[in-house]
């Protein structure tokens, strides 16, 4: 196969539905269809293998990915430290065995609206990745293996399944009251038919270190700007699912599970915690999610 780019627009706010990723082919435009084979190729979720730490890569048939790694490394500066993260589409080039990772946001923001080729072979369920030196501080290989489905989907995991994009969050007293809105936030939330779940959360404006490493106050700042963790979940009822963490930002809430209350409407996801208990009253706090994937 020929090789694919995509013309990349940098911001969430550009994300449509499949029509909104747009794929060209030697400077010419190419067939949804043609994009969507490409695509499909590695489309699915896959568990990291090869290092003493954790973590998930989703791609979706219609062109978009997601990335969490956890370190086994004791987190430092603020726990930046061994976490990794990051959300967008991506582009295959088979010719050159690459595939661009073109990036909306991440939790360093130097990667945040750049693109990171990695080479790549692919057997059977496994996926090999060699990403640049940036990214990792290493040239070694990263070998991914592709989770199967559970065995017995159920309709309300059909309804949850894919990409999702952030609309909105907010927080509001239990009389209905606006406490807190979260403007510009963008990010992904994934789950996938493999019983796995992987969510990205990022605060607009993020400003770049002022040299090669964080200084402590720019990893605090770094860490509360951009929310992410990763894990497996469980549907527990009527509107309602847990969030087993396997990996997260903040590293005390891995091997915990979080209860939500969802609600799915046509191409609307919204989420919600249980009340949040503050020094002002109890708080409802609700994202607003819409699908990205059929």
């Amino acid at each position: 196969m020929r090789a694919l780019v995509f013309s990349l627009s940098i911001g969430i706010g550009a994300l449509g539905a499949t029509s909104g990723v747009l794929a060209q082919h030697d400077g010419e435009p190419v067939s949804p269809l043609a994009a969507r084979a490409a695509y499909s190729r590695f489309a699915g979720i896959y568990k990291l293998i090869t290092t003493e730490g954790r973590g998930y890569l989703a791609y979706d048939p219609a062109g978009y990915v997601s990335e969490t790694i956890q370190g086994a490394d004791q987190p430092s500066l603020a726990g930046l430290s061994g976490y990794a993260a990051h959300f967008g589409t991506f582009a295959v080039n088979d010719a050159a065995s690459a595939i661009t990772h073109q990036i909306f946001g991440a939790l360093q923001p130097r990667f945040s609206a750049t693109d990171q080729m990695r080479r790549f072979t692919m057997s059977g369920n496994r996926l090999t990745l060699r990403p640049p030196a940036a990214a990792n501080g290493s040239e070694s290989s990263l070998i991914w293996e592709r989770v199967p489905d559970l065995p017995n989907l159920t309709a309300t995991h059909r309804q949850l399944i894919g990409f999702w994009k952030l609309v909105s969050t907010e927080r509001r007293n239990t009389r209905g009251e606006l406490v807190r809105a979260y403007p510009g936030w963008t990010g992904f939330i994934v789950y996938a038919a493999s019983g796995h779940m992987m969510v990205h959360m990022m605060e607009p404006y993020r400003r770049r270190y002022a040299g090669d490493a964080p200084t402590p106050e720019e990893a605090r700042a770094t860490t509360q700007s951009y929310t992410s963790y990763f894990g497996t979940y469980t549907i527990t009822g009527a509107g309602s699912l847990v969030h087993h963490f396997e990996g997260s930002i903040n590293r005390g809430s891995v091997g915990t599970d979080t209860q939500r209350f969802f609600e799915v409407s046509g191409s609307t996801l919204i989420l919600r915690p249980p009340l949040i208990k503050t020094p002002e009253g109890d708080v409802i706090m609700t994202n607003v999610w819409e699908r990205l994937t059929e």
